[in-house]
């Protein structure tokens, strides 16, 4: 039996309406969580007696949850094999990566001329806090630190259509880089790239800044197709 990564139904399960949330949407995600996380990896069966007893919810519920996951793509249903984690589309990363390239690009740019000190302190704080999670070694943490760097540029501009654009497209990507990140040496990088970002933006110098992002963001490309030839079976074409 897999581990499910010790999540609980209380970190995973917002308030819905009325502060309630049904079983299957409990069940739905916490699921997700996981699968975009990384602890419940491509390929890997998805055993519902486990998830029954870990959320204390039905065979139907999980079942139900299990469907509207394989409708999003990110689980298979085959009748002899089960349920199981599917593999990564390389080609919706892709086109991923592309649209989340252009957008960070013109936002760092609008950051380097636009954004204020209260905006340029709160990134030099985050990168005083990844450089603590980088010394102690807190993956988890890093990874956290590391989306809300990204996030807090157009955060900051009041970008909320562009973030509303872009937060799907991190979603998306979120299985890519919990997968990456691990990687030897990928976290010192990243707080290296990070740290060019914001001095760019401190300079403001928005030519340099963009040519800093785009440096970030086809690094991650390069590394994953580096990831996808010695790890095949966790992708598809």
């Amino acid at each position: 039996m897999h581990s499910i990564g010790g999540f609980s139904a209380g970190a995973v399960a917002p308030r819905g309406r009325g502060g309630r949330e049904s079983k299957v949407d409990r069940a739905y995600r916490a699921l997700k969580q996981a699968i975009v996380s990384g602890s419940l990896a491509p390929e890997m069966p998805i055993d519902k007696n486990e998830w029954c007893a870990r959320f204390e919810v039905s065979r139907l519920s999980i079942t139900s949850a299990i469907n509207h996951l394989a409708f999003e793509g990110l689980v298979i249903i085959e009748p002899q094999r089960g349920s199981y984690v599917a593999r990564i589309h390389l080609a919706d990363v892709k086109q991923w990566m592309l649209m989340r390239r252009a957008l960070e690009m013109e936002v760092v740019a609008s950051c380097a001329t636009s954004l204020s000190e209260e905006g340029l302190t709160k990134l030099a704080q985050n990168l005083a806090y990844q450089r603590a999670g980088l010394a102690s070694g807190d993956l988890q943490g890093f990874h956290e630190l590391d989306t809300r760097f990204h996030r807090q540029m157009a955060e900051s501009l009041g970008l909320a259509r562009i973030s509303e654009v872009l937060d799907p497209i991190r979603t998306h990507l979120e299985r890519v880089r919990r997968t990456l990140l691990p990687e030897p040496g990928r976290m010192q990088e990243t707080f290296a790239e990070h740290e060019a970002i914001y001095q760019a933006i401190a300079a403001h110098d928005g030519n340099r800044a963009r040519r800093e992002m785009a440096n970030h963001l086809d690094r991650v490309a390069t590394e994953l197709q580096a990831f996808v030839t010695r790890h095949p079976d966790f992708f598809d074409p």
